[in-house]
């Protein structure tokens, strides 16, 4: 009971009365001032911020054509649409002897005639021009002999360059025989010497003796049989 009392006592000693001081705290003040609506905007830009990013990844992921093109350019393998054509194709090398300054082989474009080749070999004084075509077309792996003015053997005018269609050995040119020339070759009649000749004009020319497998009716066993006859 009178430990009850005890308590009661202390209780009304520690009560406050009201008369204390008061203790001043100086709190420290902060360094941004940051209103409400400045929260709200910052918040607004951080939201845009990372929807766009997000929705940038999302639209890499998933198109198709950029991911294809990001490989293709990282493999480098973009092609124009059109390759380009290598030097082989935008020329031909022909071989010019006889009465010429420049014999040998020369270079020419794909276009080029008997008179280019000239051009590059400079005819000496003496040399008989009129023998050759001058306007006839050359192809690749051509030789164009230049003969000298009285030199037996020399071509007549309009007769094809690079020594005629048949040679001492009794090959034919492809790209200068007569259809007479190609009819005289072991398994080849008059319908196949004409498609012969038409695919010649129509690619400008043979490029090689395998070629003539293009031509409709010349077979693998055909080619064969003519192949030792032939030549460009």
């Amino acid at each position: 009971m009178r430990d009850g009392k005890v308590k009661e006592r202390l209780q009304e000693l520690c009560r406050p009365t009201g008369e204390e001081d008061l203790l001043t705290i100086a709190y420290p003040k902060p360094r941004f001032d940051i209103t409400l609506k400045q929260a709200v905007a910052a918040l607004v830009v951080v939201g845009v911020v990372v929807s766009g990013l997000i929705l940038s990844l999302f639209w890499d992921s998933s198109s198709p054509s950029s991911s294809g093109m990001s490989s293709e350019l990282r493999s480098g393998s973009i092609s124009s649409g059109h390759s380009s054509p290598s030097p082989a194709e935008n020329s031909i090398v022909v071989s010019v002897v006889g009465a010429v300054e420049q014999p040998g082989v020369h270079t020419l474009s794909p276009t080029a005639r008997v008179v280019d080749a000239l051009e590059k070999a400079h005819p000496v004084g003496d040399a008989n021009i009129e023998a050759l075509n001058l306007a006839q077309k050359l192809n690749d792996g051509e030789q164009i002999k230049v003969p000298r003015q009285g030199e037996e053997g020399a071509q007549e005018p309009g007769v094809a360059a690079a020594g005629g269609s048949t040679t001492s050995d009794g090959t034919v040119s492809l790209n200068s025989a007569t259809l007479a020339e190609l009819e005289s070759l072991p398994g080849v009649g008059k319908k196949t010497a004409e498609a012969i000749i038409a695919h010649r004009e129509a690619s400008g020319g043979f490029r090689s003796v395998e070629e003539l497998l293009n031509v409709k009716g010349i077979g693998p066993a055909k080619f064969a049989t003519i192949s030792p006859h032939i030549r460009l």
